[in-house]
């Protein structure tokens, strides 16, 4: 019943973060047919295609930190959350740029660093894509993107554009004024 309400309060949030961050300042909005979706209570959003679905996610997987696990035929979106005791966005991104087969580039987000990497040596099974940053919680977020049931990877596969949209978009977003219970509130 727990994941049940989980799953609908999900929906409901990426159904309502289309309005809001419409109204944020200077978001970057990709084309028609891209819904947002986000994780209210790290405040990290981002834009996926309208046709995506929400998982559920084994328990397994939850109890390492996956909050959000998703995807569409094209593509499968997993996002971690990790305590600092595990991993800090220093101590990751210093990994990631260390990895010989990541194309790794950071941008700022509201005086917050993202980085995005690629992998260069991608296969059906293997994280093609990712975004890691800090949530307004001041924890790690990490945004995996796979293959999706099509497990196409190749230069023209659909995986590539939509992970870069995600990568472009990601975000930080404050969604302590919504009036969702038990959210955070954010200084």
């Amino acid at each position: 019943m727990k994941k049940r309400h989980i799953l609908i309060a999900l929906t409901l949030i990426a159904l309502c973060l289309s309005c809001a961050l419409a109204e944020s300042p200077d978001p970057y909005v990709p084309e028609d047919g891209w819904i947002y979706a986000g994780y209210i209570y790290g405040g990290v959003a981002f834009a996926v295609p309208g046709d995506y679905a929400a998982f559920d996610i084994p328990e397994d997987d939850a109890a390492n930190g996956v909050v959000i696990l998703g995807g569409n035929e094209d593509f499968t979106l997993q996002m971690r959350v990790f305590p600092p005791e595990v991993l800090d966005y220093g101590t990751f991104r210093a990994m990631i740029e260390a990895e010989r087969t990541a194309e790794v580039s950071t941008r700022m987000d509201d005086g917050s660093e993202i980085t995005v990497y690629r992998n260069t040596r991608p296969s059906a099974w293997s994280e093609l894509y990712g975004i890691a940053l800090t949530g307004l919680d001041g924890l790690l977020y990490k945004i995996s993107i796979f293959t999706g049931v099509d497990e196409e990877y190749g230069e023209d596969a659909p995986v590539w554009e939509i992970a870069r949209t995600i990568g472009q978009t990601a975000r930080h977003q404050d969604f302590s004024e919504w009036g969702v219970e038990n959210a955070p509130s954010f200084p």
